[in-house]
């Protein structure tokens, strides 16, 4: 193993590539020293984040990270020597990235206070590192060039990072409240999408807190598909039993557990599962979602056992249930 020291730089000077020397002191070095910052930032905040699409995007940021420290720690021969760099498609990536993030987040006309939940935090000091490395590299402008594409890469970083936090915060987090009542929840006797998305975020972190990867499905009254998450892992065989659950409990009003009990040999309904076109479940994982005493949709949940299938059944149905409203 080669030394990791190498007394270069003992006289306050560092080499950048392409052959020539500079200051340790200088803006370049600054610059491309608080990319190396934040690059060490987005590491440890990924450690503490919940969802796994993100911390893969996340990843994928680290390695163009070292990209955009490697041009700006090199001169001009070093440059034209460079065969990656950061360029249009890296930053119109984010802004997919950030555009599908903001789907599932409330608009805000008010600061955000960082730090309600670990990764939430964590993805907030990176964001603020950012800022500092792209408030370094306009300081460097005023000296060199510098490639736009960098800059308006770490400036969409940024605005990546402030997502993903909110995301951790209120879409994952435990410290998300959300503010609805009966009347809000209907609209017309139907399954509103707020209160689908509290059921499916309750479901989601009670199955991460199982450490099972499950198929969480909502349907409305009608038995038509209002929301379905497939946590990643999870079995695709889940997909069809989750949402058959759901099916069964809002179009016989009853858990599919309860069904169970009256569908075995010699009982009324025995036989049920093979009508409605083999989509009636008879053993537990789905619930009636009940609102103001009146049956709106169904929630259905499959991929682990059957006392997992019901936590995490529950789990959703108790949203409302805390709110006196099923």
């Amino acid at each position: 193993m080669s030394k990791i020291y190498t007394k270069t730089g003992d006289k306050g000077e560092t080499g950048l590539y392409g052959g020539s020397r500079i200051k340790k002191s200088s803006r370049r070095v600054h610059a491309y020293g608080a990319v190396d910052q934040s690059n060490a930032a987005i590491g440890a905040a990924v450690n503490f984040m919940r969802e796994k699409s993100l911390m893969d995007v996340l990843r994928v940021v680290q390695d163009k990270l070292f990209v955009v420290g490697g041009e700006l720690a090199s001169d001009q021969k070093g440059i034209e020597k460079l065969k990656i760099r950061v360029g249009k498609k890296d930053i119109e990536f984010l802004e997919k990235v950030i555009d599908e993030i903001t789907k599932s987040l409330n608009d805000k006309n008010y600061f955000v206070i960082p730090g309600k939940t670990k990764g939430g935090a964590f993805l907030h000091v990176a964001r603020t590192q950012v800022r500092f490395a792209e408030r370094e590299i306009i300081s460097l402008l005023e000296e060199e060039e510098v490639s736009e594409d960098i800059l308006r890469y770490i400036n969409r970083l940024s605005d990546t990072l402030y997502a993903m936090g909110r995301y951790e915060d209120e879409v994952l987090g435990e410290e998300r409240k959300v503010n609805y009542n009966a009347g809000e929840m209907l609209k017309e006797g139907k399954l509103t999408e707020q209160v689908a998305h509290a059921i499916m975020k309750a479901c989601i972190t009670k199955a991460y807190e199982i450490g099972k990867p499950m198929v969480v499905s909502i349907v409305d009254d009608g038995g038509n598909l209002k929301s379905m998450m497939r946590m990643d892992g999870a079995l695709k065989g889940s997909i069809d039993l989750s949402r058959n659950k759901a099916y069964t409990a809002a179009f016989f009003h009853t858990a599919t557990e309860e069904l169970g009990k009256l569908s075995g040999p010699g009982k009324d309904l025995y036989g049920i599962e093979i009508s409605n076109r083999g989509q009636v479940v008879t053993f537990p994982g789905g619930i009636p979602i009940v609102i103001d005493g009146q049956i709106v949709g169904g929630l259905g949940i499959s991929g682990g056992s059957i006392e997992e299938d019901k936590a995490v059944c529950l789990a959703g149905i108790e949203v409302l249930e805390d709110r006196g409203e099923a």
